[in-house]
This record gives C-alpha cells, structure tokens and sequence, in this order.
C-alpha cells in the first residue's frame, strides 16, 4: 500500500538526467585531490571524531544499564527479582510502577530525539567542540541502548535466579553473581554496536557544526568538493573498519 501511495517514479533511475549528474558526481570525485597539508587537519579530526564518540557511547552505556533495570518489570516490581514483596497493589507496588514509568518516559525521549537536534540544544549552551557532540551522541544513544538492555533484562531466564532467590540470597548478592555475569556480556555487545553507528552518525551531529569530521565533509558536501570528499570520507572509513575488527 505504501508503494502504490509514493507510486514512485522507476524510471527516473536510469533517466538520461540521472546518469549525467551520477557521471559529474564521478568525474569531480576522482582522483581524489590529496594535499599534504591537509592531513594534519584530518588527523585531528579524526581524533576529536574518535574522542567524541567514545565520550558519547560510554555515557550512554553507562547510564543505560543504570535504567534498564527500573526499567523492566521483573526486577523492582512487587514479586521481581530485587523486590521480596509479594504481587498485590501496595505501597511499593505503587513506588515500582512510577519508578517504571518514569524510568521508561525517560528512555524514550531521549531516543525520540534525534542526535543533531539535541546538537543543537547543547550548543546553546556550550561552545561547539567534542563536548557538546559527545552530549547530543550519549543522549540518542542512551535511549536506544536503555531500551535494549531492558528488554536483555526483561527475557532472563528466570528458575535458576528464583532459584537463588528462593534459597535466601540477598538481593545485591543476587545481583552481583546472578544477573550481572549473564547480561554484561550482551549489554557489552550493543555498546560495541551503537559505537560503530555512533561514529557514522558524527556526520549528522557535524551538519549542526558540532566539530569533528563530520563539520569539515559538510563543509566540502556544500561547497561540491567531491574529490575532496572522497579523503575526507577514508579516515571515517579507516575508524569503522578497525572498530568492526
């Protein structure tokens, strides 16, 4: 249904107009114009790039599993893993479902927010820099993150932790030798993840003027230096490929 709403136009893909301009996007991009001084403005680009994501995603990873576990319903709630009070509608029934609620409204305005809007924001307030990017990353990130890790969280197995919990293990105990070994491991993974989007999504966070090298490709994507385009892109190329490794 969507398609026939859009009814796109196929043909416009191998129109004359489209090859023409895909033939002057090739011919401005290569060969690529390498000047040797450029390459220590790159290199400290790619630094801050690095720096800013790495800032970012650790903030978002840290507070993320601080949230998933209000976040879930198996753990603070009235019969949960960390709450010994049994199911009924109490007090901490009550102080469980809020905490729940509030924990998840917050996740997702952070997520619903897109990571060069909150750059916006922070350069209100702050000078443009590694800074304020890393605070726009981090906080995109630790919506979707924090979502994650909930739901890691909300599909643990649940008999051997009851188990423990039956057996009288304190529920730091229980925390520290029961819950945290199984889902770190995952929680480390969609760190690792959102890091290489995180480092992709410096572009974005650069069209605002956030800093990194994502500033100075916008700059040469507005200008149409595509053969400068073309070095700029291989550092951030070079970054995400030794990520992924």
């Amino acid at each position: 249904m969507s398609f026939w709403y859009v009814s796109p136009g196929l043909s416009k893909l191998w129109s004359p107009r489209t090859q023409e301009l895909l033939g002057d996007i090739a011919q401005g991009s290569f060969p690529p114009q390498i000047n040797g001084l450029q390459f220590p403005q790159l290199l400290t680009l790619s630094i801050q790039t690095l720096a800013m994501s790495i800032l970012g995603i650790a903030g978002a990873g840290i507070a993320g599993m601080v949230l998933s576990f209000p976040a879930a319903h198996n753990f603070l709630l009235p019969g949960g893993l960390l709450n010994p009070n049994p199911k009924g509608l109490t007090i901490a029934s009550v102080q469980g479902w809020t905490i729940l609620v509030l924990t998840r409204i917050v996740l997702l305005f952070c997520r619903a927010i897109p990571a060069p809007i909150w750059a916006i924001v922070a350069l209100f307030v702050l000078f443009p820099g590694i800074l304020p990017s890393a605070i726009a990353l981090g906080l995109n990130n630790l919506g979707i993150l924090g979502r994650l890790m909930t739901e890691t969280n909300e599909n643990l197995e649940k008999p051997p932790l009851e188990a423990l919990k039956a057996q009288g293990t304190p529920g730091t105990l229980l925390f520290l030798y029961g819950i945290l070994p199984i889902n770190l491991p995952r929680f480390l993974a969609y760190i690792l993840y959102r890091w290489e989007v995180c480092i992709r999504e410096t572009v974005m966070v650069g069209l605002v003027g956030a800093g990194g090298l994502g500033l100075l490709l916008t700059e040469q994507l507005s200008s149409f230096d595509y053969s400068s385009v073309v070095v700029t892109s291989n550092p951030r190329f070079l970054t995400n490929l030794r990520n992924h490794d």
